[in-house]
C-alpha cells in the first residue's frame, strides 16, 4: 500500500492521537516523537464501548451508537485541548459492515466534529502488519488479529506483506451468536468450533502453513496475561510472550467452567472482557489447529501503532524500521537520556574486553551476546534519569518495564541484569533464573565482566583508552591498555574488578599500559 501522509518536516518534539474506534474497545492513544529521532507512547484512554453489540440487519443497535456517540464527544474534546499536531482517527468492521453507515459515521464524527477513515479490511490488516513488523523480528510468517467483529490473518514473507484474508468471526460478534447464555455449553462451544473452522476452510492457502505466527488485539493480549497468571510467569511483560495452544486450550476450559458473570475472578481477565474472551479464544485456537501452529508470539503493538509508523517513517514506502533491534535499544537510550558519547565508548571498550577473552579461549564467541552486552553497555547509565545512587538497580526495572520490541524475553532479562550487574555487587540472575536458563546465568556472569571493566576503563568520560589487548597465562588474565593522556584512575577503578574477574574465569587480574 502507498502512504497517505507526507515526510515531516525536521525540528522539535511532536503530539500525535490516535483513535482506534473498534468494534468492542475504542481507544485514544497519543505519541510524542521527533522526526528522526525517537517516540514514546505517552497517553491512552480506553473505554469498551461494545459498538457492535446487538448489531442486526438494520445496522448498529441506538445503544451502541449513543455510547459510541458519548465517548467520541470525549475524544473530541481532548483532542481539542491536548496541543496535537494531528489526529488520525479510524474505525473498522463494526462501521464498515453496518447497514445504517451514516447513522453510524454521525454517532463515529461527533456530528462532524472529528474527521475519521472507515477502514477496509485490507488496510486494517495492513496497519496491524505494520505495527507487528515494526516491533518484532518477523520476516516470514503470519499475523493473527482478532477483533471485535473481525479476525485478519496475515501472510509476511521477507517482511512484506503478501495476502490477506479477513472473516466475521470477531469475539462480541461469535459470543452473540453461540454463546450469548450465562453459560456456555458444549454443544455451543462446539458448533462454534466447527463454524470457525468452516469459515476458515474456505481460504485454502491457509491450511496446515505451520511457522511463526504473531498475535495481536485485546483477545490475545488477554489470554496471554491468564496464562502467565497461571503458569506464575516470572517477567511481568506480555509482548513477545510466547503462548502455547495447549495452553489456551487450558484457559477455554477454565472459562467454559465459570458463567460468564463470575470469569472475571480468573486472573487476568478483565471484567469488560470476561463475557467476550471464550469465543474469542475458540476462534483462535481453532485458527491455530488450522494453521498448524503450536504457539503464537505476543504482540503489545498493532492497528494503533501501524497507522503512527506510517507517519513517523515517511517519506518510506513502505513504512518499515530497518534494524527493529537496534532502533529499540537506541530509542530507548534517547528517551532515559543517556550519554551517547560515553555509552559508545563503553560499548566499544565491553566488546573489545569480551572479544579478547574469546580469542584466548576462555569463552566462545557469540553473535547473540555480543548484541546483548552492546545493548547493556548502550543503556547501562538509564537509571541515572532517576538517581544516580542506585542507578544499576533503577535501570534494571526501568528496562523491564519499558521492553525492548524485537528482543526475546529471555534477552530482555539478560540485558536489565547486565544492566544491574555493571556496578557494585556481583552479577546475579535472581529474580530472573527461570527464564535466563542455567546457561544464562554463566553468561551473565563472563558478559559482566566485560561490561564493569569497560564501565570504570572509561571512568572519566575522557575517552583516553583507544584500544586494548589480553593475555591470559599461570592463573592471570592480564589487560595492556593503549591510552592517551594520564591512564591512572582507568586502571585504577578497572582493577577493582578483580573478584568479577576471580568469579567469571576464577583468574587474577592484572592491568598494565600498553
Amino acid at each position: 500500500m502507498t502512504s497517505r501522509v507526507a515526510p515531516p518536516s525536521p525540528g522539535a518534539e511532536r503530539r500525535l492521537a490516535v483513535i482506534d474506534m473498534g468494534s468492542n474497545t475504542f481507544r485514544l492513544v497519543v505519541f510524542r516523537y521527533r522526526p528522526g529521532g525517537s517516540f514514546q507512547l505517552v497517553d491512552e484512554i480506553r473505554d469498551a464501548v461494545r459498538l457492535s453489540a446487538g448489531a442486526g440487519p438494520q445496522g448498529l443497535h441506538p445503544d451502541s451508537l449513543e455510547r459510541a456517540a458519548h465517548t467520541v464527544r470525549l475524544y473530541a474534546a481532548f483532542c481539542a485541548h491536548a496541543g496535537l499536531e494531528a489526529v488520525d482517527a479510524v474505525t473498522t468492521s463494526a462501521a464498515r459492515d453496518a447497514a445504517n453507515r451514516d447513522d453510524v459515521m454521525e454517532a463515529l464524527t461527533a456530528g462532524g466534529a472529528l474527521g475519521v477513515r472507515v477502514l477496509s479490511a485490507e488496510e486494517e490488516a495492513w496497519y496491524g502488519y505494520l505495527g507487528v513488523v515494526n516491533s518484532t523480528t518477523l520476516g516470514d510468517g503470519h499475523v493473527l488479529d482478532l477483533g471485535g467483529g473481525s479476525i485478519q490473518i496475515s501472510r509476511v514473507v521477507g517482511r512484506g506483506l503478501e495476502r490477506v484474508v479477513s472473516r466475521p468471526l470477531g469475539a462480541v460478534r461469535m459470543t452473540e451468536r453461540f454463546l450469548p447464555g450465562e453459560r456456555a455449553s458444549r454443544g455451543e462451544m462446539k458448533a462454534l468450533r466447527k463454524h470457525a473452522a468452516r469459515e476458515l476452510g474456505e481460504v485454502g492457502w491457509l491450511s496446515a502453513l505451520g511457522g511463526r505466527m504473531v498475535g495481536i488485539g485485546g483477545t490475545i493480549r488477554t489470554l496471554a496475561r491468564m496464562h502467565q497468571r497461571a503458569v506464575r510467569y516470572p517477567l511481568d511483560e506480555l509482548h513477545g510472550y510466547m503462548l502455547p495452544r495447549d495452553g489456551i486450550e487450558e484457559l477455554i476450559e477454565r472459562m467454559a467452567a465459570a458463567p460468564a458473570s463470575e470469569r472475571s475472578r480468573i486472573a487476568g481477565l478483565k471484567p469488560d472482557r470476561a463475557d467476550i474472551t471464550l469465543a474469542g479464544a475458540i476462534v483462535i485456537s481453532t485458527a491455530m489447529d488450522y494453521l498448524g501452529v503450536q504457539r503464537i508470539e505476543i504482540c503489545s503493538q498493532g492497528l494503533r501503532e501501524g497507522l503512527f509508523y506510517e507517519r513517523f517513517l515517511a517519506p518510506a514506502e513502505p513504512p518499515l524500521i530497518a534494524d527493529v533491534r537496534r532502533q529499540s535499544v537506541l530509542n530507548l537510550a534517547d528517551i532515559y537520556r543517556c550519554e551517547m558519547p560515553h555509552a559508545e565508548r563503553v560499548a566499544q571498550l565491553a566488546l573489545g574486553v569480551y572479544d579478547e577473552l574469546a580469542r584466548l579461549g576462555l569463552h566462545t564467541l557469540d553473535r547473540r551476546e555480543r548484541e546483548l552486552l552492546w545493548a547493556a553497555a548502550i543503556l547501562h547509565d538509564a537509571g541515572v534519569l532517576v538517581d544516580y545512587n542506585d542507578h544499576h538497580k533503577h535501570g534494571f526495572y526501568l528496562i523491564l518495564n519499558a521492553g525492548l520490541p524485537g528482543y526475546r524475553h529471555h534477552e530482555l532479562a539478560m540485558v536489565a541484569l547486565l544492566v544491574r550487574a555493571h556496578r557494585k555487587a556481583l552479577p546475579s540472575a535472581d529474580p530472573l533464573a527461570d527464564i535466563v536458563g542455567g546457561a544464562g546465568a554463566e553468561a551473565l556472569g563472563r558478559m559482566a565482566v566485560c561490561l564493569r571493566i569497560a564501565e570504570q576503563l572509561e571512568r572519566g568520560r575522557a575517552g583516553g583508552v583507544r584500544r586494548l589487548s589480553a593475555d591470559a597465562r599461570d592463573g592471570l588474565l592480564r589487560l595492556e591498555v593503549d591510552a592517551e593522556g594520564d591512564p591512572t584512575v582507568a586502571l585504577w577503578s578497572a582493577a577493582q574488578e578483580a573478584p568479577a574477574v576471580e568469579a567469571a574465569f576464577g583468574r587474577r587480574l592484572e592491568l598494565a599500559l600498553a
